[in-house]
């Protein structure tokens, strides 16, 4: 295991090659690239819920059958929405703030030069080579990476983004426990002491890093990747389906032309269930700027309402709980419209719902 300090090179860029990667390398080779960011604002538990930028990109890979580490890449990350750091980020973070604002990228141009790295090392998944992200948590990537990202970048994400590891539920599943350790908690558990970096993204890395290695000593094989939801899948329910009570928020202030497509990209990065967006209409049959979401699990609503005032545009969205039986009652009526509605075989539908199924919309208030 070779060291290393983030200080080795003092720019907005640090790559550090540790060891040689074959040019030709053997198929299906298994590469572990541990990720982590820090935002201008929050950090640990709470990174993301402020909708800060993110300032700092760390990733340092892994060679799993070498149980080395070939290369680490830092950088410093432009942000474009504020001016200054606070001196209660900078104390939290560790961060340069002149490395920060002198960077000469933008979070877009950071993914593309980390994605050319990737090329230069041939390490990119492009030359069949098996890579696969490693987070202490969903929180880097879900909510900060891939809500921001939607916002602000002009390409999409490499495929490479779409699929992690999510180390906490690896380590319980390793260390067969019913719970899910943050960093400290997993080092005090296998005895290892957190690396000396004032840097806290370059030290959460690698303090990732020691925990990977002590878990791939003790045979444990990193194989099933959490994935990230591409896209929200059409579907209809009706008001007998059972609804899992705590799946589901109401999302509010939305302008009036979203459609669920937009609704789906406000929480990018959470896994929402197929035909999980409702948009709630008025009596009147137009949009009325609320819409009922229906994710996955307990967890990603509970990630979801952390977007409470989260922006689209200019305007801030207010998240709260919603049921079961809220969402049934607007996805459900729908369908229920759609068969009273129906005659002689042909669906006629209110001309006020007509711009709402052209956006394939298939949900409506049942009035």
């Amino acid at each position: 295991m070779t060291s290393s300090s983030s200080s080795l090179l003092p720019s907005t860029t640090a790559v550090v090659p540790i060891a040689n990667v074959e040019t030709k390398p053997t198929k299906n080779k298994q590469y572990l690239c541990l990720f982590s960011v820090i935002t201008a604002g929050l950090l640990d538990e709470d990174i993301g819920s402020d909708e800060q930028e993110i300032i700092e990109i760390v990733t340092l890979i892994i060679d799993v059958d070498q149980k080395q580490r070939v290369a680490v890449h830092r950088q410093y990350v432009r942000p474009s929405l504020i001016e200054n750091l606070t001196d209660e980020s900078k104390q939290a973070s560790g961060v340069d703030e002149n490395l920060v604002f002198s960077s000469d990228v933008d979070l877009d141009g950071a993914l593309v030069k980390f994605d050319r790295f990737l090329r230069d090392q041939y390490l990119h998944p492009d030359f069949n080579v098996n890579f696969t992200l490693v987070c202490e948590n969903c929180l880097h990537l879900r909510q900060c990476l891939h809500p921001e990202s939607v916002k602000k970048s002009t390409v999409p994400l490499p495929t490479y983004y779409w699929s992690y590891f999510d180390m906490r539920h690896e380590f319980a599943h390793m260390y067969t426990t019913t719970e899910r350790p943050d960093l400290k908690t997993m080092l005090e558990k296998l005895s290892i002491t957190s690396v000396d970096e004032p840097d806290y993204c370059m030290r959460h890395a690698r303090n990732m890093e020691s925990i990977v290695y002590q878990m791939l000593k003790d045979g444990y094989q990193f194989k099933k990747p959490e994935s990230v939801m591409v896209h929200l899948q059409q579907g209809l329910c009706s008001l007998e389906d059972n609804i899992e009570e705590s799946t589901v928020v109401r999302a509010r202030g939305l302008p009036w032309q979203c459609t669920d497509q937009d609704v789906a990209k406000f929480f990018r990065g959470l896994d929402i269930e197929k035909g999980g967006v409702a948009l709630c209409l008025s009596s009147q049959g137009r949009r009325n700027g609320e819409a009922l979401v229906r994710f996955v699990t307990v967890e990603h609503r509970e990630l979801a309402l952390r977007r409470h005032k989260h922006h689209i545009g200019q305007r801030y969205i207010e998240v709260y709980k919603a049921t079961g039986r809220d969402f049934l009652n607007v996805a459900g009526g729908y369908a229920n419209k759609r068969k009273r509605d129906t005659v002689d075989g042909h669906l006629y539908l209110l001309a006020d719902l007509k711009d709402s199924l052209a956006n394939n919309h298939d949900y409506c208030n049942p009035k």
